[in-house]
């Protein structure tokens, strides 16, 4: 059986360069409507990101506006766990929080708040 080939993990400083792409586009890319307008839209930005991503060269493989939208949303995901498993360890057991994570936490902070239940944490 012959599939795509898979293309390299993401360092993290091509994270990191995503993030900064993304966070002009932010307000378009978290929009949770089902709108034909806002479709185009996130997806004009998305091949405008990819674009940009891709004519930075070096070392680094092309990606494709799909592969770039997977990783962005597999970071929120993360950045998300990581936050929750930092929030219920012990004080003395909690390290930093990883860059991409404290990148995320400051573009879409409502991410980090949806649900809470508990009187200290909602703001």
């Amino acid at each position: 059986m012959v599939g795509k080939a898979r293309s390299s993990n993401f360092t993290l400083s091509e994270k990191l360069d995503l993030l900064r792409l993304v966070q002009p586009h932010i307000r378009i890319l978290e929009e949770h409507t089902n709108k034909h307008a806002v479709i185009v839209d996130k997806n004009r930005c998305w091949d405008s990101i990819a674009e940009r991503y891709n004519s930075f060269g070096g070392e680094r493989p092309p990606r494709t506006a799909q592969g770039l939208r997977t990783l962005y949303k597999r970071l929120k995901e993360s950045a998300k766990q990581e936050v929750l498993q930092r929030s219920h360890a012990q004080p003395e057991y909690r390290g930093s929080i990883s860059e991409p994570t404290k990148r995320i936490m400051e573009m879409i902070p409502q991410l980090f708040h949806v649900g809470d239940k508990e009187p200290n944490t909602l703001h």
